[in-house]
């Protein structure tokens, strides 16, 4: 009998807990505000960037096509990076665009700008764009 009640109790006092978080939560409006996201979403626009500098001094067509390419994921909300390359030359300027992207996230992450979520978050971007480039 004991077993009975103590097994209610925890199942009532957890159901209980469980059916009035969330409507708590929403009428104390409490939001974590998504710190993650942020962070992944400052390191891709810093990613970004710094792959549009490292092409800073090539003024040749297929720097240009690869610059195209990287101010429409710096528009688009998921900023993904994976696109595939069309000529040696593409992929050429596209890693050199991926290694500048990559240093400022290491950079980011060196000086606790972000954490360890968004920066593997990013590093896992960078890498499919690479595979991406190298197919």
């Amino acid at each position: 009998m004991t077993l009975l009640i103590a097994f209610s109790v925890v199942l009532g006092t957890l159901t209980l807990q469980g059916l009035t978080l969330a409507p708590l939560s929403r009428a104390l409006d409490l939001d974590d505000g998504d710190p993650v996201g942020r962070e992944v979403r400052a390191a891709r626009e810093r990613a970004l960037r710094a792959g549009l500098a490292g092409l800073d001094d090539d003024r040749s067509p297929i720097a240009d096509a690869v610059r195209a390419e990287w101010i429409a994921h710096l528009s688009a909300p998921d900023g993904d990076l994976a696109d595939a390359a069309t000529s040696p030359a593409h992929t050429d300027v596209h890693r050199r665009a991926l290694q500048s992207a990559r240093r400022a996230v290491l950079a980011m992450r060196e000086q606790d700008e972000i954490g360890d979520d968004a920066f593997h978050q990013v590093e896992e971007e960078l890498d499919r764009a690479e595979l991406g480039a190298q197919a």
